[in-house]
């Protein structure tokens, strides 16, 4: 076989390969691994989802703790020994 037959063999058979991989991925029977959402017994979304989070970042800060400095520009809490912020690194205030 010349080196053309080789070419034109390889890429039909390189073709082939990508066309069963590409069959094998989108194959009806994914697994539930594969699934973007977790779900619960009966197939929704479970809703025990807990979301602190997103409570603790939308809540008042607490300003009553000796122990932290908010910051002035964004009002992230740091710790009392922080001189700088450690969101936006302004500074806390006087030294």
């Amino acid at each position: 076989m010349n080196v053309w037959g080789w070419i034109i063999l390889y890429v039909v058979l390189f073709a082939g390969l990508q066309l069963l991989i590409y069959r094998f991925l989108r194959s009806d029977e994914d697994s539930p691994l594969l699934q973007s959402t977790p779900s619960g017994p009966d197939g929704r979304a479970p809703d025990d989802i807990r979301k602190e989070s997103v409570l603790e970042e939308f809540s008042e800060p607490n300003t009553t703790d000796p122990s932290i400095r908010l910051c002035p520009h964004c009002g992230t809490e740091n710790g009392a020994e922080y001189t700088f912020c450690r969101e936006c690194v302004e500074p806390l205030g006087v030294w």
